[in-house]
């Protein structure tokens, strides 16, 4: 009950795993048949990913994790600002897509920030109107917050954005493992996401539009971007991988990411009788089953709490996962701390946990001491009913 900190890996992921450590764990990029196959492996996972979001696979970087993904848009992106320029983030995000941003204030730019509802702790569009300007140049925000958990109108606030000349960045993490991703349909220009979280392994994928690519100064060494300039082979390494991802993809890890498609597509293959066996629309009828079942499992749970007033809910009690995504951060009102109900359910075989998430700014507006933090619930696609029954009877045995 912890998949908001990380996921399960499915069998088809382990394998392809295990095969390029085993049969091609050498340079890629070479000429030798295993550095061919290994070549071939990182690329096929490489467009596999970006296909899966509905991206160009020259759009995607895979990197060590989200944090560090946008540490390093964030300073590739640092000579494209200039002094006075504004860049508008919330305090409802996970820290990783606040930070690195608040840092460029030592470049002379100016940050603003998008405040939550005290109150219900809701992202209002209202609220950013009067912060947007022709000073904007950037504005950082999240697909569905992995405290509050509500999905924000990312295509409605693109056009806000995108009315003033600025640019979109957001943080998909939370979001992803719930719902297929049309980058294209959002009209982001940034889009960031955790592949740990979505049942690969602990890699970050990062989306960069391609007409933004020449904002990006170079991260990696100084002699590679014209070197690989003069590369034009379909699927070879570009100046956006480059850019903003020094040392290249972890090959092993970033080799088995088409392990993920092969097991959308076994999910695809056993409830559809048209299968679409490739493709963008095979992840959106994959997760159209994903949404369908999740729903049933947030019902369940949200029946629950209402049922116990002891426990309060942050966000809304809304189990449509287009609404709200299967994320359920609450505190205790009784003498039973958030600590101490995850320790007893850790003793009955349940996994959760409780702390601040790294959203801390988005719990102290809340009124929380994110050093205490809150507990937090949150389920996966392979959570079945009778687990979830099983936690309620649980918690209320605790409680």
């Amino acid at each position: 009950m912890e998949n908001a900190g990380g996921s399960y890996v499915p069998e088809s992921v382990i394998n392809k795993l295990n095969h390029f450590m085993i049969h091609s764990k050498v340079q890629p990029y070479g000429l030798y048949q295993p550095s061919v196959d290994a070549t071939q492996a990182i690329e096929e996972s490489t467009c596999q990913m970006a296909t899966m979001i509905n991206a160009n696979h020259n759009e995607v970087v895979i990197g060590h994790c989200t944090s560090m993904n946008l540490v390093m848009l964030s300073q590739a992106l640092k000579s494209w600002f200039e002094a006075g320029d504004e860049i508008i983030v919330t305090n409802q995000d996970h820290e990783s897509n606040i930070s690195p941003w608040r840092r460029l204030t030592e470049s002379g730019q100016k940050i603003l920030e998008w405040q939550i509802d005290p109150d219900t702790a809701e992202l209002d569009i209202q609220n950013l109107e009067p912060l947007l300007s022709s000073k904007t140049k950037l504005v950082c925000m999240n697909h569905s917050s992995n405290i509050v958990a509500s999905v924000n109108d990312i295509k409605m606030i693109a056009k806000l954005v995108h009315a003033k000349g600025a640019l979109l960045l957001v943080d998909g993490v939370s979001y992803a493992p719930h719902h297929s991703i049309d980058v294209k349909e959002l009209d982001v220009d940034f889009y960031t996401l955790s592949l740990y979280k979505t049942f690969g392994p602990h890699l970050g994928l990062l989306y960069v539009d391609q007409k933004h690519h020449n904002k990006l100064s170079n991260l990696s060494l100084e002699f590679m971007p014209k070197q690989y300039e003069k590369i034009t082979t379909p699927g070879s390494p570009n100046y956006l991988r480059i850019a903003v991802n020094p040392g290249g993809a972890n090959h092993e890890e970033a080799a088995c990411l088409s392990g993920l498609t092969d097991y959308y597509r076994l999910i695809h293959e056993h409830h559809f009788s048209t299968t679409r066996k490739s493709g963008f629309g095979m992840f959106e009828d994959v997760f159209s089953l994903i949404k369908q079942h999740e729903s049933k499992l947030s019902k369940i749970f949200l029946d629950f709490i209402e049922q116990n007033k002891s426990i309060h809910l942050i966000g809304k009690y809304e189990f449509d996962t287009s609404i709200r995504s299967p994320t359920f951060s609450f505190s205790l009102e009784n003498e039973c701390s958030s600590k101490t109900l995850i320790k007893e359910l850790a003793k009955k075989k349940i996994a959760a946990q409780s702390g601040s998430f790294y959203a801390w700014r988005c719990l102290t507006a809340l009124g929380f001491d994110p050093y205490i933090g809150v507990a937090r619930i949150s389920f996966a696609h392979y959570n079945t009913v009778e687990e979830v029954n099983f936690l309620c009877q649980c918690m209320d045995d605790i409680i």
